[in-house]
């Protein structure tokens, strides 16, 4: 086991009940288990991103959102057994009119796919994450059987998050269905012991793995020794941990998959998101960011030193936009130093004008007496004054009041 908690004190949430008698969640718990989900793929303690995410059990795809806009990731497959419900909900999968108005940094596939948990097809190869929200409740023993032979034998992601009903919650949920559980399609609902259980007996069967638990709907008040209403298991592997592997990670089918070269989920709709490619160096990338930076600060009373009459920027604002170009403090010292950019110490040092910003201009310089226009400086005669793009009084009815002149 390792022991997890979701960054920045995890989700905020309350449990109360209604005045007709009835449990409330807010927000709502599947929003809490997609929430989690996301959070814990996004957490910085695993060191990386997660290029490539299945989403088994999609159902209506209400996950999808959220996932494309995990930084990272690349690929992501959306498998459900129900074909007709993949269908119906194919447009949560295409882009918006807002993707292609602001297109992402990195490509983005996404593959609707009619297939099952327990099947190992090529489509799952080079997994990196695994999601499976509320489906296990609903296999039948056998395909459960070989979820983990599927998982953590076949595809071997880097991590693999589960979640299912706690039966220890359903005291709240009086009277139940008639099958005794929360929902018709139920095959078992598992109290925390058995969930644990069941997690742990993984990992001794594949050791390259390890598992953390946690929940999602809490309690009331009164009922906290009942735990949370949904379960949540984390599997990861051990490099994610910064652990050694036990076994070897392993390049072909094992014998005890559920897998045949011939079978291979069905795609029901596929499509590549629009995204910018960006073909400037390293260096121009450090440069553009650099420049832009230095002109935000040169608008900084803060950083001005009026006694010097420059601009010192501390180096240290560059960081966090450095850092997102995977770009370290050398690499910008050397980018300045070639573009001539002036460092003293621990400080960019600014003119306090920019001579090619013409917001800086003196209006000296600037505004001609004799016509009483504003002009580019230097231009004092009317060759010059047409020249430079400034206004040609040639034409003597030509006056203030001219509807011309109200630009």
């Amino acid at each position: 086991m390792f022991s997890y908690k979701l960054p920045d004190g995890g989700l905020r949430t309350c449990c109360y009940i209604n005045a007709e008698g009835g449990i409330k969640f807010d927000p709502p718990v599947y929003e809490q288990r997609y929430t989690t989900a996301v959070r814990i793929l996004e957490d910085s303690r695993w060191g990386q991103k997660f290029k490539k995410v299945v989403d088994f059990g999609c159902a209506d795809m209400r996950l999808l959102p959220l996932l494309r806009r995990v930084k990272g990731i690349e690929h992501i497959l959306e498998v459900d057994v129900d074909e007709n419900i993949l269908r119906s909900n194919k447009l949560r999968a295409e882009p918006l009119v807002s993707d292609y108005l602001m297109r992402r940094e990195n490509p983005l596939r996404v593959e609707l796919l009619k297939g099952s948990i327990d099947a190992s097809v090529e489509q799952l190869l080079n997994v990196d994450a695994v999601v499976a929200l509320e489906i296990i409740e609903h296999l039948y023993p056998k395909t459960l059987e070989n979820v983990p032979k599927n998982i953590f034998g076949f595809m071997q992601p880097k991590i693999a998050i589960f979640s299912t009903p706690n039966s220890e919650f359903n005291v709240l949920f009086q009277p139940l269905l008639a099958n005794g559980f929360r929902h018709d399609d139920h095959k078992f609902e598992w109290t925390r012991a058995e969930f644990r259980d069941w997690a742990r007996t993984i990992c001794q069967q594949y050791p390259n793995y390890s598992v953390a638990f946690l929940g999602v709907g809490d309690a009331p008040p009164d009922n906290k020794s009942i735990g949370n209403v949904s379960q949540i298991a984390i599997f990861a592997r051990h490099d994610l941990l910064g652990r050694r592997l036990v076994e070897p990670l392993r390049s072909e089918v094992p014998v005890d998959c559920n897998a045949d070269a011939d079978v291979q989920y069905k795609e029901i709709f596929a499509v590549d998101f629009p995204f910018n490619v960006d073909e400037r160096s390293k260096e121009k990338k450090i440069l553009d960011e650099a420049r832009y930076q230095i002109d935000r600060c040169r608008r900084i009373d803060r950083y001005f030193n009026r006694d010097l009459g420059v601009y010192q920027v501390p180096l240290t604002v560059m960081d966090t936009y450095i850092e997102t170009l995977g770009a370290s403090t050398e690499e910008l010292l050397d980018v300045l130093k070639d573009n001539d950019i002036e460092v003293k110490g621990d400080y960019i040092i600014l003119p306090e004008y920019d001579e090619d910003d013409l917001s800086y201009r003196h209006y000296d310089d600037c505004y001609d007496d004799e016509y009483g226009l504003w002009n580019d400086a230097g231009c004092d005669n009317d060759d010059e004054l047409g020249a430079c793009g400034g206004h040609s009084l040639a034409n003597d009815d030509v006056t203030y009041e001219s509807e011309e002149n109200w630009d």
